[in-house]
């Protein structure tokens, strides 16, 4: 059982130095693929990092945006399984087990619980929000799968979503009633959001920005939305 890694990615060459090797490792160790699916928009050395892994297969997006990067780079995977990886999330050493274990108990999708990069109470609280199904679990930090049938079924992400197209993937999967797995063994979620912001203004931001999908806001006054309140030193 194959799984497909699928990384969008936009100027993310600091953290693809940093995750390339082991997910390179694991490509070797077992049937898994990487896929780095780069935006047009990229000005960094991305590529570069990439071309220095036989095993990692690099794509060059013609559109911007995650959720068409990540449909583009689902249409070359040749896995029967489909992970979608944010560049600065580190998964577990076991993600393969885990994940082809879930698939062969009958789920067609999941996602992980996570921990923050680095520990504190506060974080820590974010962090066993992840471990249960709720209103704010499964989104693309914790690392999404699915398998390709159901993937294809759903006509991959909603590109129509420059941002919240996890969110609306999974209210897709609960609406269909499709059976997901929240995978214990946890991710390791980049906590780089909270250096140029406080904890609180954050999760307020999150909040607002969640409430506002629910009411139906468009994708794009969402989007603009959250950069204009949410620093990113990204």
């Amino acid at each position: 059982m194959m799984i497909s890694i699928i990384i969008p990615v936009y100027n993310e060459q600091e953290n693809l130095s940093k995750r390339l090797s082991f997910l390179s490792e694991q490509a070797n160790k077992f049937s898994v693929e990487i896929i780095i699916a780069n935006s047009p928009e990229t000005t960094d050395e991305s590529k570069k990092i990439c071309e220095k892994y036989k095993n990692i297969i690099y794509l060059d997006c013609i559109k911007k945006g995650r959720a068409t990067q990540m449909n583009a780079g689902a249409a070359i995977a040749k896995g029967d399984i489909l992970m979608f990886l944010h560049a600065d999330v580190i998964l577990p050493e076991d993600f393969y087990h885990q994940v082809t274990t879930s698939i062969k108990d009958g789920n067609r999708a999941g996602f992980f619980a996570y921990n923050f990069d680095r520990k504190t109470f506060l974080l820590d609280i974010n962090s066993k929000f992840t471990v249960k199904d709720g209103l704010f679990a499964g989104g693309g930090d914790q690392c999404q799968f699915f398998t390709k049938e159901v993937f294809n079924s759903f006509n991959g992400y909603n590109e129509d979503f420059c941002i919240m197209e996890d969110f609306e993937m999974m209210d897709r999967i609960r609406k269909e009633k499709i059976p997901f797995k929240i995978i214990q063994s946890k991710a390791t979620v980049s906590a780089r959001k909270y250096d140029d912001n406080s904890w609180l203004k954050v999760n307020l931001i999150n909040g607002y920005v969640f409430l506002k999908y629910r009411l139906g806001y468009s994708p794009v006054k969402l989007r603009k939305t959250y950069k204009s309140l949410l620093r990113e030193n990204v």
